[in-house]
């Protein structure tokens, strides 16, 4: 009967210090939508659009910002509490590709709003189809996807 007791005290404290880890653990932090957005600059160049479709084939929600003003009130902050990452973007036409797909020069960034860092960095000359297909093997490589429902941040 007295190991009977143990047994069962035994279980009793063990399931209240779980219980009382799970209470006392931090909860994520509440999710505005802005871990599954990106802010791409306003834009409406072929390359651009190219990029946006694909970022939206991923599932990703979209916030269209104003590059220049961004860099002149440094509103990162403010950035980072509506959406993840930014893209940037520079590219020029350079010619066109056989088929007379346009081709570009141009640089890509993604990076991380509240930290500045650059989670993604692409530099070339090439044709819009390859530049789009280089662009989400990036993502892919990096890992950059948009959290699954309840994830946290």
């Amino acid at each position: 009967m007295k190991l009977r007791q143990i047994a069962h005290s035994a279980v009793a404290i063990l399931l209240y210090g779980m219980l009382t880890a799970c209470a006392g653990a931090p909860l994520p932090p509440a999710d505005n939508g802005a871990s599954r957005a990106m802010a791409i600059p306003q834009d409406n160049g072929m390359l651009a659009r190219g990029l946006r479709d694909e970022l939206r084939e991923r599932g990703w929600s979209l916030l269209e910002y104003d590059a220049d003003a961004l860099a002149r009130n440094r509103g990162y902050a403010g950035l980072a509490r509506q959406a993840k990452y930014r893209l940037t973007l520079s590219g020029d036409r350079i010619g066109n590709c056989r088929g007379g797909t346009p081709s570009f020069l141009y640089n890509i960034a993604v990076i991380e709003n509240a930290t500045g860092d650059v989670q993604l960095g692409l530099t070339g000359a090439n044709c819009l189809d390859t530049t789009v297909t280089r662009f989400a093997e990036g993502l892919d490589r990096k890992a950059l996807v948009i959290p699954t429902v309840g994830a946290g941040g």
